[in-house]
């Protein structure tokens, strides 16, 4: 059992040398799962016992990556792969733990076309609506890339989320903590700085602690309440996620366990005490390579709630993990464009770009999933120069899913860096990787140095202090409404400001 433990959440699977179309169709064919089976499957619903030896109740602040079981480890082995065209939460096959089986895929074609046509579960009359729940749309992306042990609890959950989101009474209930839309306002001075379309800014800073994840935070710690589960665990980058998680679990009378990457909490000290005033427990760790970021947070947070999965729930506050937890995180994301939407048709017009900067992926998942099937709205994405997964990265498996990723040639993953946390990640959400390849979303980078001057650009234009992440689709969003010209409108997507951008800019 420590054995499979230890094999969770591969950093990567080497790269595949000198293999012959034959070995490849073979192995491809031994993978994928028969359609038959999909169509049958049912998730399971039984508990699991603990996979741990020793639970972590008493676990100490600080995680090491070298502690003997429930914690990191260094193996770049994929242990179940489950299929990422549709449905990934229905099949899971074993595979062999040094077969190199990433480099095999054939590239995805699948198109957009094959989503199911979105819904809104925001209402004219601003009430929320159960959603359509569908489980496509990652192409060849995706899947379930887990241990045995935690199988039975991903299809509970799986189980569980389709049941509580086509409740009615869920949807009032969230209705009572998403109080009310952040503005979407003209930037008057942006816009005669651009000298072209008429820019917009989706104020996500104005959320409570500035955080545009306050739709999904909600969302999943009320499917956790119902769920039976009294500790959240969740990932952390920047410290407005949370703040935001802990407040919402000090409401809800839940345990908050916090894992940050250690240099991300070090840069943050703040932050980090007021999350432990308001009753979190914070956890600090790193990768096998020493890097303290959201990489290291995540890895640790997945591995916590396997050993803890009776009683802890983990969120994920980026859409990345094994199936189903991307889907869980863009059921609620995805009011954010509806929102945009909602905002623009209420004053009579339509956007013709989105904007927004991409770290793991959840700002752009949220932002453009209502429109991802409407070709006349551009959907434009900023990434970290030296953290771009989805410009420089390669097919690869991270954290349960295959996604785009940062890697070397022998597979194995870099490092990546950015000024922001929220950043600063090596992978990006296998969905946002799909839209990426099918064209459908279009990428660009920026460098440290760029982002400095959006925030810049924003305060002495806007008077808005934004988020170092935002900061970084500044630039992009001026260059795109002036090539867009008068008369269309662009949308750019302003996260809070945090205490890094504020020392970055009193140095």
């Amino acid at each position: 059992m420590l054995h499979s433990l230890r094999r969770f959440l591969c950093f990567s699977t080497p790269k595949q040398r000198g293999t012959n179309s034959t070995e490849k169709d073979a192995r491809e064919d031994s993978l994928r799962p028969k359609p038959s089976v999909i169509a049958t499957t049912q998730p399971e619903t039984t508990r699991i016992a603990n996979p741990c030896i020793q639970r972590q109740d008493s676990m100490m602040s600080k995680v090491s990556d070298s502690s003997p079981s429930c914690t990191s480890s260094t193996h770049t082995e994929s242990t179940t792969l489950s299929n990422g065209e549709t449905r990934a939460t229905t099949i899971s096959a074993t595979t062999a733990p040094s077969s190199p089986i990433l480099k095999t895929f054939a590239k995805s074609t699948a198109t957009l076309d094959t989503i199911t046509p979105y819904i809104p579960i925001l209402q004219a009359d601003g009430t929320l609506r159960a959603p359509q729940l569908s489980f496509d749309g990652y192409g060849s992306f995706g899947g379930r890339f887990a241990p045995e042990s935690i199988m039975g609890f991903l299809y509970e959950l799986t189980s569980f989320f389709e049941a509580t989101i086509s409740d009615p009474s869920f949807w009032e209930e969230y209705a009572t903590f998403h109080r009310a839309l952040t503005p979407l306002h003209t930037a008057s001075k942006l816009t005669a700085l651009a000298g072209g379309a008429t820019i917009w800014l989706k104020r996500e800073d104005q959320n409570e602690y500035g955080t545009h994840r306050s739709r999904n935070i909600i969302g999943q710690l009320l499917v956790a309440k119902r769920m039976g589960r009294a500790e959240i665990v969740t990932d952390c980058a920047s410290a407005k996620h949370g703040n935001f998680t802990a407040a919402m679990c000090a409401r809800l009378g839940l345990r908050c366990v916090i894992v940050m990457g250690a240099d991300d909490a070090n840069a943050q000290e703040e932050d980090v005490l007021e999350m432990k005033m308001l009753g979190a427990k914070v956890l600090t760790t790193r990768t096998p390579s020493g890097m303290g970021s959201l990489r290291a947070a995540i890895t640790e947070a997945l591995r916590y709630s396997v050993c803890n999965h009776e009683s802890a729930y983990y969120l994920m506050g980026s859409p990345v993990g094994p199936s189903p937890l991307p889907t869980l995180t863009r059921t609620f994301q995805a009011l954010l464009g509806e929102e945009v939407a909602s905002q623009m048709q209420a004053l009579g017009s339509q956007p013709d770009a989105l904007v927004t900067a991409v770290g793991s992926g959840s700002g752009a998942l949220g932002l453009f999933r209502p429109f991802i099937q409407d070709s006349t709205v551009r959907l434009v994405g900023v990434e970290a120069d030296q953290a771009a997964a989805l410009t420089k990265g390669e097919l690869g498996v991270l954290q349960g899913a295959r996604t785009l990723l940062l890697q070397n040639s022998d597979g194995q993953i870099l490092d990546s860096h950015s000024i922001s946390p929220d950043m600063n990640i090596s992978t990006v959400g296998p969905e946002i990787a799909h839209w990426k390849e099918s064209g459908r979303i279009e990428i660009s980078t920026a460098t440290d140095a760029e982002a400095l001057d959006g925030f810049e650009t924003l305060r002495r234009h806007e008077g808005i202090l934004s988020g170092l992440d935002s900061s970084h689709a500044v630039t992009r969003t001026l260059e795109l409404a002036k090539e867009l010209g008068p008369g269309k409108n662009v949308v750019l997507m302003v996260t809070g400001c945090d205490n890094i951008a504020m020392r970055r800019m009193n140095a």
